[in-house]
C-alpha cells in the first residue's frame, strides 16, 4: 500500500477550511490517484472560524459584509465523494440563515450580522467536513501555535511552540493577521503605561478586553484610529457597559442613553481625522453606484490589458483611469440624486483621477477634506440614506467597492511587476475608508455619542501627545485633555518586515521567503506556493493570506477566502503529483 501523500495545512480560520474543502473538491473532479491525508494546525477553539471570526466574542463586535453579500456571495460546499469517503453538503450562508431562529426579519434595509454569528456558520461548516475525514483517518486537528518550519522541495517539519515535530510532504500557510513588531511609538507609550501604573492596549482585538472593572464612568479613554476597528471598540465602551442607542423618530440620527457604569468621556484622534464613510443603507441605493455591464467591462479590459503587457506597467494608471472614467459615468447617471455639475464627461473622468490620486482635493463636488468632522459625518450619512445630494467623493467610493468585488474575485493574482503590484495596492488601500466603510449603524452610534458629549472629536486631526505621570496628554489648537487609558485600534497592514511571530521570522532568517517590497507582504506563484530570497519556485510551502499582499490583492476579505486562491493551490498540489 502506498504512502499517504500528507499535506499540513497551518491556521484553520475561513482560509484554512477552503483550502480543505478545495483539496478534496478538486481531488473529486480529477482523476489522481493521489492518497490525501491532512494534519490540521489551529490554536483557537474555533476551526473554521479562527480567531477574528470566533463564535465566542462579543455580539458588539459587527461583520462589515452585510447579509446580502454574504447570501448572494457565500455559497455553500456541494457534497463530495472521494476515495470511498462521503463529505456532506453545506449550505451556503443565505440557507444557513434561514434556518435559524435568529434571522434578521426586516430585508428593508441592508443587515450586518456579528461577527459571532459568521463564526457560528464557519465552525459548523468545518466540523462537517473534518468528522467526514476523520472517521476514515484522512484528517488530524492539532491544537498547537507553530513556531518554525522547515521545508524543501520533497518534504517539510511543522514545529510545534511545545517543540513536537509533524513530518508532512507540503506545506500551506494560510495564517491571517499576524503580531508585528511595536512601532516606537507603541514601546514608548508601553514604558510609560508600565512604569505609572496606567493602562495601555496595544491590540485592538478581543474588544471584549476593555469591558473591566478597572474603566469606571471617571475614566477618560482615547483611542488610537478613527477606523472600523475603532468602531468596535466604541461599542464595546458604551453598549458593553449598558449603555443603549434609540431610534429617533423622523430621523437617521439616534440618541444614545448611557448606563452608570459606562465611561463618560472618550477621545478619538488619528493622522488625518477623517471619518469612516457608511455603506448605503439598502440594496436599493447601493444599487445606484453599480456599474453597468459595459462599465463593467472597462475595468476588465484594462486590467487585461495590463496584464499582456506586463513588462511595460510601472504603475496602478491603468486601473485608476479606468475607475476615474467608470465614476464619471455612474456620476452622471445619478441626476437629480447627485450634486449638479456641467462638467464634461472627460472633465469629471479628470476630476475623478485627481481625487484618486490627491484625496485632499478642494472641489464643490466634493465633501472637503476640511469639513468639521461631526457635519461630515452627518453629510455622509445622509448620503447613505439618499436625503441628500450625493458627492463625487461618496460615489467613488462605492464604485472603488464594486470594482474591488471584481478584482478580488477574478484578478487577485495580477501577473504584474513589483513595481505596478505596489502602486495598484496603494490605490486599494486608499479606497478603503469608503469602499471598505462601516454600515450606517456603525456611524448612527458615533455621531449620537459625539451629540451626547461622550465622544470628544476636538483631538481627532493629529494631536500633540506628551506623556504625563497621570497618563497621556492630548493637545490641538490651545485644548488639552489627559487621559488614563490609550486604546490602539490600528491594525498594521501585511508588512513581511513588520511581523514578528517566530514562524515568519524563521523563514525570512532563513530567506525562504522574499518581500514584494519592504511596504508589502511576500512573492508567491499564483498557486501560492513561495519564491524564495534566491528565486526558488520549487519549494514545497504555499501561502493564502495577508501576507501575501503584492503578489494578490484580495487578502482581506472573507468571501474571497473561499474564491479562487484556494482552488488554485488544490489544482497545483495535485497537478505536481
Amino acid at each position: 500500500m502506498s504512502k499517504p501523500y500528507t499535506i499540513g495545512i497551518v491556521g484553520v480560520g475561513p482560509r484554512g477550511l477552503a483550502a480543505l474543502e478545495s483539496l478534496f473538491l478538486v481531488k473529486s473532479n480529477s482523476k489522481s490517484s493521489l492518497d490525501l491525508h491532512v494534519k490540521l494546525f489551529e490554536a483557537s477553539p474555533y476551526p473554521g472560524a479562527g480567531q477574528i471570526w470566533t463564535p465566542d466574542q462579543v455580539e458588539t463586535n459587527l461583520s462589515n459584509i452585510h447579509e446580502r453579500n454574504l447570501s448572494n456571495d457565500l455559497a455553500g460546499r456541494p457534497s463530495i465523494s472521494v476515495d470511498d469517503i462521503f463529505i456532506p453538503e453545506f449550505p451556503g450562508y443565505a440557507d444557513w440563515l434561514t434556518d435559524r431562529k435568529d434571522a434578521p426579519a426586516n430585508v428593508s434595509k441592508d443587515h450586518f450580522p456579528a461577527r459571532s454569528m459568521l463564526g457560528i456558520y464557519l465552525y459548523e461548516r468545518f466540523l462537517t467536513i473534518y468528522d467526514a475525514l476523520k472517521g476514515q483517518n484522512k484528517a488530524e486537528l492539532f491544537s498547537a501555535e507553530i513556531v518554525q518550519i522547515d521545508a524543501n522541495e520533497q518534504s517539510g517539519i511543522i514545529i510545534t511552540k511545545d517543540a513536537q515535530q509533524h513530518m508532512v510532504d507540503e506545506i500551506v500557510l494560510t495564517i491571517g493577521h499576524q503580531p508585528t513588531y511595536d512601532s516606537e511609538q507603541l514601546q514608548l507609550w508601553d514604558t510609560h503605561a508600565k512604569q505609572n501604573n496606567l493602562k495601555l492596549y496595544k491590540d485592538p482585538y478581543p474588544v471584549g478586553a476593555l469591558e473591566t472593572d478597572a474603566i469606571t464612568p471617571e475614566t477618560k479613554i482615547a483611542l488610537r484610529g478613527f477606523g472600523l476597528s475603532m468602531v468596535d471598540q466604541v461599542r464595546a465602551l458604551s453598549i458593553g457597559f449598558g449603555g443603549s442607542f434609540v431610534p429617533i423618530a423622523d430621523s437617521v440620527e439616534l440618541n444614545y442613553i448611557p448606563s452608570e457604569e459606562a465611561p463618560r468621556e472618550l477621545v478619538a484622534f488619528s493622522l488625518n481625522g477623517l471619518p469612516p464613510v457608511p455603506k448605503p443603507f439598502s440594496g436599493e441605493i447601493d444599487s445606484w453606484f453599480e456599474p453597468s455591464e459595459e462599465e463593467f467591462k472597462l475595468l476588465i479590459q484594462a486590467v487585461e490589458q495590463a496584464e499582456a503587457n506586463a513588462s511595460t506597467i510601472n504603475d496602478a494608471s491603468f486601473l485608476i483611469e479606468a475607475i476615474a472614467q467608470i465614476t464619471s459615468s455612474v456620476y452622471k447617471r445619478l441626476g437629480s440624486k447627485a450634486k449638479a455639475t456641467d462638467l464634461s464627461a472627460d472633465d469629471l473622468t479628470e476630476l475623478t483621477l485627481q481625487v484618486i490620486k490627491k484625496p485632499d482635493t478642494e472641489h464643490t463636488l466634493l465633501v472637503s477634506t476640511k469639513k468639521d468632522t461631526l457635519e461630515a459625518m452627518l453629510l455622509y450619512l445622509h448620503m447613505a440614506y439618499g436625503k441628500t445630494k450625493i458627492s463625487l467623493d461618496y460615489c467613488l467610493g462605492q464604485v472603488w467597492r464594486f470594482a474591488l468585488g471584481v478584482l478580488y474575485h477574478d484578478y487577485t493574482y495580477m501577473n504584474l511587476g513589483d513595481d505596478a503590484m505596489v502602486d495598484v495596492v496603494k490605490y486599494i488601500e486608499a479606497s478603503k475608508r469608503y469602499s471598505y466603510g462601516p454600515p450606517v449603524k456603525s456611524l448612527q452610534q458615533l455621531i449620537a455619542l459625539v451629540k451626547a458629549g461622550v465622544l470628544n472629536l476636538d483631538f481627532v486631526a493629529d494631536p500633540e501627545i506628551n506623556l504625563v505621570p497621570k497618563g497621556w496628554q492630548l493637545r490641538k489648537d490651545g485644548k488639552t485633555i489627559v487621559v488614563q487609558v490609550m486604546v490602539n485600534s490600528v491594525i498594521d497592514a501585511p508588512q513581511l518586515a513588520k511581523v514578528s511571530s517566530p514562524l515568519i521570522a524563521h523563514l525570512r532568517t532563513d530567506k525562504r521567503v522574499d518581500a514584494v517590497s519592504y511596504k508589502l507582504g511576500l512573492h508567491t506563484l499564483e498557486d501560492g506556493r513561495i519564491i524564495s530570497k534566491g528565486g526558488n519556485t520549487h519549494q514545497n510551502i504555499a501561502l493564502l493570506g495577508r501576507l501575501a499582499k503584492g503578489s494578490v490583492v484580495g487578502v482581506d476579505d472573507l468571501i474571497e477566502c473561499f474564491g479562487k486562491p484556494a482552488r488554485k493551490w488544490a489544482e497545483g498540489v495535485l497537478n505536481r503529483n
